[in-house]
């Protein structure tokens, strides 16, 4: 799924990215959010709607913003490219009602409500279990939006998470792979083929 419909989301576009000119910083305009696009080594990627017909597409987002606020890099709303043209967005009912806040890569934070979660499979990163990372979407506070993954968020859900956050959480990665089968030499199934119920037994 190389082109991705979203819930679709109204927020503005930075008036500079449609004439590629920095004259226009500070000007704004209003757009709906409708679609994402996911290329292996790439940001993610959007497409809009502006108020006046005009449909971009490929917009960083870096480049929207829910208010008037200070652009942040690129590289802080987002810490990794897209892993693959395979892709899949997921809105967790769950976390709507929670809240987040982001840490960045200059250890600053910011808090903000949960929008989506970007997730890629059939590539050699999230095949490996200790390279794994989907991107939540978040709506900061500031105005900016940000793709993060789980180790750089700190959730808050106000029915659950009631203990303090961890100041130096040392939790491993992922490093193995898990299968029902991985066990198969060591057991057989009885009876014949077209039989509904059947036995398994250690086989000797």
């Amino acid at each position: 799924m190389y082109n991705l419909n979203i819930p679709h989301f109204y927020c503005f576009l930075r008036k500079e990215h449609l004439y590629q000119n920095e004259k226009y910083n500070g000007e704004y305009e209003k757009v709906t959010v409708f679609g994402a696009q996911s290329h292996p080594d790439r940001a993610m990627l959007f497409t809009v709607l502006l108020d006046n017909g005009t449909l971009r597409s490929r917009i960083p987002i870096h480049k929207l913003c829910s208010k008037n606020s200070k652009e942040q890099p690129l590289d802080h709303l987002q810490l990794w490219d897209c892993f693959s043209v395979n892709s899949t967005v997921t809105v967790y009912e769950y976390l709507s009602g929670a809240r987040a806040k982001v840490i960045f890569k200059d250890k600053t934070h910011c808090w903000g409500n949960y929008m989506m979660t970007f997730d890629w499979y059939d590539n050699a990163f999230s095949n490996a279990p200790s390279q794994y990372k989907c991107l939540h979407m978040i709506e900061l506070d500031n105005g900016n939006y940000a793709l993060q993954p789980n180790n750089r968020i700190y959730w808050k859900h106000m029915s659950f998470t009631t203990k303090p956050f961890p100041e130096n959480p040392d939790y491993k990665v992922d490093n193995q792979i898990y299968r029902c089968e991985d066990k198969s030499d060591r057991w057989v199934l009885t009876g014949d083929d077209d039989q509904y119920y059947y036995d398994i037994e250690e086989d000797k």
